[in-house]
């Protein structure tokens, strides 16, 4: 049984364009320069869930200059959410399989990631439980040879509002780091990269919310899980944070 919530697909449609418009271009020039030159490359999307990164990723990097044929592995414990991302138009550079893991199971972890050239997640890391985190930071490091890895769109905690809600923020973050890593999981698996050798770099990929469906359908799930009641916001800032292991 996994340990990671299913996600709404219509929430995570909403939610698409603006994480495609925050992701670091730096970090992902970085990640490019690792890999010109191939002839393939095999990609593996952790909780990939129905297949956002796959469509941001794949076409950037061969933007960025990556000629090699992009064989991507989408992973994921919910199974209707990797139907509807093969449903989907796969981008030009890339051939596309999926598998369900529960990332918790490690064995099943080291298996799928074996051979990997690059491994990608996005708002994967806030959701991840400490032990299952620092599992896959070890499965990882014992990969030879270790792959690239970005983990984006991590949130950091203290959003806000316009008009400011007394208690919002710490109660949302409180309810996190009950779920899980919460906005602890940054610094928590950049420092067990750290430590196992590997070169960690992090930017700071905000949510800047005007009125919009998606400002709507987060602040009422912020206000729910923060247990308090306010207005319809006008504006929000969402913090994340985009990390490039390497």
């Amino acid at each position: 049984m996994s340990e990671l919530e299913n996600f709404d697909p219509d929430w995570l449609a909403l939610r698409e364009p603006v994480d495609h418009g925050t992701r670091s271009a730096r970090l992902e020039e970085l990640l490019a320069a690792r890999l010109t030159g191939r002839d393939r490359v095999r990609v593996v999307d952790l909780g990939a869930g129905s297949g956002s990164t796959l469509r941001h990723l794949a076409p950037r990097l061969a933007e960025l200059g990556v000629a090699a044929a992009q064989d991507w592995v989408l992973v994921d414990h919910d199974a209707d959410l990797l139907a509807r991302a093969l449903a989907s138009p796969v981008p030009a550079a890339a051939s596309v399989t999926t598998a369900r893991v529960d990332l918790a199971d490690r064995e099943a972890v080291r298996e799928v990631l074996s051979g990997a050239d690059v491994v990608v997640g996005s708002a994967l890391l806030d959701v991840l439980p400490a032990p299952v985190a620092d599992g896959l930071v070890e499965v990882l490091s014992t990969l030879d040879p270790r792959p690239a890895v970005l983990f984006v769109l991590t949130v950091t905690g203290g959003a806000s509002t316009d008009p400011a809600v007394a208690g919002a923020a710490e109660g949302f973050d409180a309810d996190q780091r009950a779920r899980g890593l919460g906005p602890d999981a940054a610094g928590h698996v950049a420092a067990a990269f750290t430590a196992r050798g590997w070169s960690v770099q992090r930017e700071a990929t905000p949510w800047r919310l005007g009125p919009s469906p998606l400002l709507t359908a987060w602040a009422r799930g912020w206000f729910t899980a923060a247990g308090v009641a306010g207005p319809d916001p006008t504006a929000a800032v969402v913090p994340h944070e985009d990390l490039l292991a390497l």
